[in-house]
């Protein structure tokens, strides 16, 4: 199984599209910091963005995908220094509907599309923990892609016109919107790169990530692992500690735990749960959860999410 397919799945994420915004010259908005991932479409002439804690704006143009990981506050207008617009605050909400916020006026005209994507324990995952402040997707670099292309030309296209099951659409075409934003920054990155997504690029260390989300269900041993992707037990260990930033075992146990989580959130008997994640008994699945969690499966069924069970940012 291919680990990222896998995570991805696993984050519950949720797409949503706020509105599009038609400006004229000149005009600036600020976007207040987010509990959500914020995203921006763009379309039509060039500006500028300036992010929060960043020293110098940077150049964007039409057919632009930003993403911001982690909500921090920014700020797009034609110019750095244009007067204020507007002020907004983008967080996810289920039932607000997709708005069109036009500007009146002559002149060419820049077009934005906001959204934003909410995932339920974001903390709870090593891969988001990896990403930037802002992920920049170059028009240019976007259209090299074609999926990721025609996907933007969709979503671009269907925000503009009022057909019967508009939102629906939207919501899930800005789902798949996060899975290419991704998909193309991950091959944006250096081979020097550090951190999960390295992890992804090194050919053994992702081998090792796939059969562990293919099979959380097996007793993996290190060693087991290392003769899989032809490693000694040493050179494995130290090589997937480095780059996921835990020793195999420990993720082992941390990704069975999140299995577990979703399971039970799904109302998944705990005795049908314990061997789907490497547990020959209830009594070992429910100490080894307890032990990882903070509270019993039972509890966490009732309860959900006790403290941030968090992933060491890499």
């Amino acid at each position: 199984m291919d680990a990222l397919t896998d995570v991805l799945h696993a984050l519950e994420l949720k797409g949503w599209l706020h509105s599009r915004m038609e400006m004229i010259l000149p005009w600036r908005f600020d976007f207040l910091t987010s509990p959500d991932s914020i995203f921006h479409l763009l379309s039509g002439g060039h500006g500028y963005l300036s992010v929060e804690g960043e020293a110098a704006p940077r150049r964007i143009g039409s057919g632009d995908v930003l993403l911001f990981p982690f909500g921090h506050a920014h700020s797009i207008g034609d110019e750095p220094s244009s007067p204020l617009t507007r002020t907004v605050h983008l967080a996810y909400s289920a039932h607000r509907e997709y708005q069109v916020l036009p500007f009146e006026g002559e002149g060419p005209k820049m077009g934005i599309l906001c959204g934003a994507f909410h995932f339920e324990h974001p903390n709870d995952y090593p891969f988001l923990q990896c990403l930037p402040k802002v992920i920049h997707i170059p028009g240019e670099q976007g259209r090299m892609a074609q999926s990721f292309a025609e996907l933007v030309q969709m979503l671009a296209r269907e925000s503009g016109e009022r057909l019967v099951g508009r939102e629906v659409v939207l919501r899930r075409l800005t789902e798949l919107l996060f899975i290419q934003v991704i998909r193309v920054w991950i091959e944006q990155q250096a081979e020097t790169s550090t951190g999960w997504i390295a992890a992804l690029r090194d050919q053994s260390i992702s081998t090792a990530l796939g059969l562990i989300h293919q099979s959380p269900d097996r007793g993996w041993k290190v060693e087991e692992l290392a003769e899989a992707v032809a490693l000694s037990r040493s050179a494995f260990s130290a090589r997937f500690t480095r780059l996921v930033g835990e020793a195999p075992i420990t993720y082992l146990t941390r990704w069975r735990m999140q299995r577990a989580k979703r399971l039970l959130k799904n109302d998944v008997k705990i005795q049908t749960i314990a061997p789907l994640v490497g547990y020959e008994s209830e009594v070992a699945f429910r100490q080894a959860f307890k032990r990882e969690v903070g509270i019993s499966p039972a509890r966490y069924r009732k309860l959900g999410e006790p403290v941030s069970t968090t992933w060491e940012r890499a």
